[in-house]
């Protein structure tokens, strides 16, 4: 268990995940740290607006046609209650 109750990823799971990162900064003919930067902003975009579960955020390309898709998953909120 990680910091404040959060589950941490295995190494192996993140070793997946940074390989995949790589394939896909390979496909698209930028760096691995640019993606990464792409990967960090769009999860700050999106915390603006939603809890995000950052380590689950996933981005993949795909070469035909063209698309780059990011999957962030929701953090499970309370819902609201208004009385």
């Amino acid at each position: 268990m990680g910091f404040f109750g959060r589950k941490r990823k295995k190494s192996g799971s993140i070793a997946k995940d940074r390989l995949a990162l790589l394939l896909v900064a390979d496909r698209v003919s930028c760096s691995a740290q640019t993606m990464q930067m792409l990967k960090n902003d769009m999860i700050k975009a999106a915390a603006k607006y939603v809890p995000v579960d950052s380590p689950g955020v996933t981005v993949s390309f795909r070469q035909s046609p063209p698309v780059l898709t990011a999957n962030i998953p929701l953090k499970n909120r309370t819902p609201d209650i208004h009385t």
